[in-house]
């Protein structure tokens, strides 16, 4: 499995509460590589104490300040200043909520050069939920039963989010119809952990794992 070249790392988290996946985000706190502030983005999810509520939560674990990157539509994705924010940051967050959402806001942007600026310079990308769909070349929504095209920083991969072994035939399905892809099922509480080295580590406290399932042409 290949991901994107960069300085920093990419953590895809499945889902689940930020306090009970504290150790998760410790470790992704502890991957930061200066004092720079963290930011957030909103525009998966459009609850406006969503995001403060999470840089609290981060400073309680030790993180440095951040703040919340106000893009919610592909102006403000476009805004100069919310790209200084977003390549200046040392820990991005792409929260969960809509996909769909989330895609039509950054899709084509400065704030997605922006991310990948930090990115290369060393920053931290946690994505949880939908932003971890994202960073794959395609994301399952469980929920709708439907494929997004993703960014691909994550190479040939069909991740779901949520991951439960019920969904198994559906995972199946959608290799069909990518069969050259690998599916990274991550449940709640779970983290895939992808560093600059080619460190690939999963994260958590239970006794979950990622589930793994090659396509039939998966490498041709």
């Amino acid at each position: 499995m290949q991901w994107r070249t960069g300085a920093g790392w990419l953590i895809l988290l499945g889902g689940g509460r930020w306090d009970d996946n504290e150790m998760i985000h410790s470790q992704a706190i502890s991957a930061i590589t200066d004092e720079s502030p963290i930011a957030y983005i909103p525009a998966a999810d459009p609850d406006p104490m969503k995001g403060e509520t999470f840089l609290s939560f981060y400073a309680d674990l030790g993180a440095p300040h951040g703040y919340v990157v106000p893009i919610h539509d592909q102006q403000s994705a476009n805004d100069p200043a919310n790209y200084r924010r977003l390549a200046n940051a040392s820990l991005i967050y792409l929260g969960g909520g809509s996909l769909q959402r989330l895609l039509e806001t950054l899709e084509g942007t400065h704030a997605i050069d922006a991310l990948a600026t930090a990115f290369d310079g060393g920053a931290v990308i946690v994505g949880e939920d939908a932003g971890a769909l994202l960073l794959g070349k395609w994301g399952v929504n469980i929920a709708q039963g439907k494929i997004y095209p993703g960014w691909g920083w994550v190479s040939d991969a069909l991740i779901t989010a949520h991951y439960t072994s019920d969904q198994t035939p559906l995972i199946r399905t959608a290799l069909q119809r990518y069969p050259e892809a690998i599916a990274l099922g991550i449940p709640d509480g779970v983290a895939l952990a992808l560093g600059p080295d080619g460190e690939l580590a999963t994260w958590t406290d239970t006794d979950e794992q990622v589930t793994v399932t090659l396509g039939p042409k998966f490498g041709r």
